[in-house]
């Protein structure tokens, strides 16, 4: 059996978030993948998926549910999790509708977070982290 990291995409349109969460993810074993916009990442999901993705629900141009109905039309199966700054009624059950994993508001938590990751895609939880 190969031995590698977990792949996280994190598509965001903030610069400084991508950071943040580029920092706290690769603190804990991940390796990173950062996209600022959803045509970006839908292109790249084609060929090199990630094991799991954090995904903006707010974004101009191709917004997070543009994203989630993207790769349910090509068919591209990647454990989700919806972020977003802006929670709205109904977002969470139509981000769940699409196939997210989970909804999360920011700022997040990083337990949570982490958490979060971990049961949406089950190879992180045996993945080693390095703040247990």
């Amino acid at each position: 059996m190969i031995n590698r990291k977990t792949v996280v995409a994190v598509l965001d349109d903030e610069p400084k978030m991508r950071s943040a969460l580029r920092r706290l993810l690769t603190s804990h074993g991940y390796d990173v993948e950062l996209f600022e916009s959803g045509d970006d990442f839908l292109r790249a999901a084609e060929s090199d998926p990630a094991d799991c993705i954090l995904l903006d629900l707010h974004m101009p141009q191709t917004t997070g549910l543009d994203v989630l109905e993207g790769l349910n039309s090509r068919q591209i199966a990647m454990p989700t999790i919806v972020i977003t700054g802006r929670d709205e009624p109904g977002n969470a059950e139509r981000v769940l509708g699409l196939g997210a994993a989970d909804y999360l508001l920011k700022p997040l938590d990083e337990s949570t977070l982490v958490e979060a990751i971990k049961r949406a895609c089950p190879e992180a939880s045996n993945h080693p982290s390095q703040n247990s």
